[in-house]
């Protein structure tokens, strides 16, 4: 059999472990298994050519690996892919992890599904036995081990991420989101590869804020630190790339597929910063405007409140969501109103995340203890 072509899909904040099983699938099967990760390009704006990307991939998949979370099984996207992949008649391998193990699978059709836990070793051997089998070759010599241990780290971090985003949905509402902006002074944060990378997304961005919000655009670390520490913003709008990792906000050029430096020095802005100079600024709500940010929201949360999507969203749709959030803003609709009535206008994920005031009580403790 000649190449083998695999399709992961994965929920938002899953997108590091996808990448992981990619690589490691791809160099251990030298080269013999591509293997397509939609979060892989340049997830800024999902905009049309990310959508015919990803079906394309979906029609050409021989093999359709889902992974599956308590959260990414009840994902709309994941369905609507995992359907694809039932249409086609084409092998479907489900793979557990963080709170999911195999034996606990039962959503039907991915239990129809022999399935495999993704930190332990002998599924990660059973999940190359799958491919191994379709090319006739021998299992590949592999630390499933060592393999098992980067997928467990991964989880931690994961599992720590998810509780802090499960905390926020549950809070009552709060004084903040109830707060009128009618004529919010907004900060918008992209870099240059976004303004070259999407140009007429970013005006389109750019022009759907109404003439009672004003907003400036600024493209660098340094202006991002010196603004924020010496003006007030309601709002800040991230446009700009954001390690899914870290959660660091990336100024200079990255490589769309590996987002790895293009050479020259890193202009970067660690979560950690961001955050603090979020908080200097008594900034009442951070819109991020693409999904693959789980580790920057968990850093925000404890300093404001956060709007982002748990799914991919298509540029035209999120350019109708800011004409829709602002306007509403602007008619003087609370934080909380126009984002439910964004939604309902729109239908689109862009969910409000309110502020964990008791981790604030943490944060500033500690910053306390670190100035003693």
């Amino acid at each position: 059999m000649g190449m083998i072509r695999a399709f992961i899909s994965h929920a938002s904040g899953e997108s590091e472990l996808a990448k992981l099983l990619k690589t490691r699938i791809e160099s251990d099967f030298l080269g013999v298994i591509d293997v397509f990760v939609s979060s892989d390009g340049t997830s800024l704006v999902a905009g049309t050519k990310w959508l015919e990307e990803v079906t394309a991939r979906l029609r050409d998949a021989d093999f359709y690996i889902v992974l599956c979370s308590q959260h990414s099984v009840d994902r709309p996207w994941i369905n609507i892919e995992l359907g694809a992949a039932l249409a086609r008649n084409k092998p479907v391998i489900p793979v557990c992890h963080t709170d999911l193990q195999a034996s606990q699978l039962v959503r039907r059709p991915l239990s129809d599904y022999e399935s495999f836990d993704a930190s332990n070793p002998e599924g990660l051997e059973k999940l190359y036995g799958v491919f191994r089998n379709a090319l006739g070759s021998r299992l590949p010599e592999v630390d499933f081990v060592g393999l098992a241990r980067q997928v467990h780290e991964f989880e931690i971090t994961y599992q720590a991420q998810k509780n802090t985003i499960e905390a926020a949905c549950n809070l009552p509402p709060r004084a903040a989101t109830a707060r009128t902006l009618q004529h919010p002074n907004v900060l918008c944060v992209s870099s240059e590869q976004f303004r070259e990378t999407v140009r007429e997304d970013l005006s389109l961005i750019l022009k759907a804020f109404p003439d009672q919000v004003h907003h400036e655009a600024i493209l660098t670390s340094a202006d991002v630190s010196s603004i924020l520490v010496r003006q007030h913003f309601d709002i800040v709008h991230v446009a700009a790339y954001v390690c899914p990792v870290s959660g660091d906000l990336v100024f200079s050029p990255v490589d769309p597929a590996t987002k790895l430096d293009l050479g020259g020095k890193r202009d970067g802005l660690s979560a950690d910063r961001f955050a603090r100079l979020i908080k200097e600024a008594e900034v009442s709500l951070v819109v991020l405007a693409h999904n693959e940010t789980l580790a920057l929201v968990t850093k925000l949360l404890p300093v404001t409140n956060v709007v982002f999507a748990l799914e991919p969203v298509d540029s035209t749709a999120l350019i109708e969501w800011i004409k829709g959030f602002y306007t509403l803003l602007a008619e003087g609709h609370s934080i909380a109103e126009a984002c439910r009535k964004a939604f309902a206008l729109h239908q689109i994920p862009m969910m409000l995340y309110p502020q964990l005031e008791a981790t604030v009580d943490a944060w500033r403790a500690a910053g306390a203890a670190g100035r003693s």
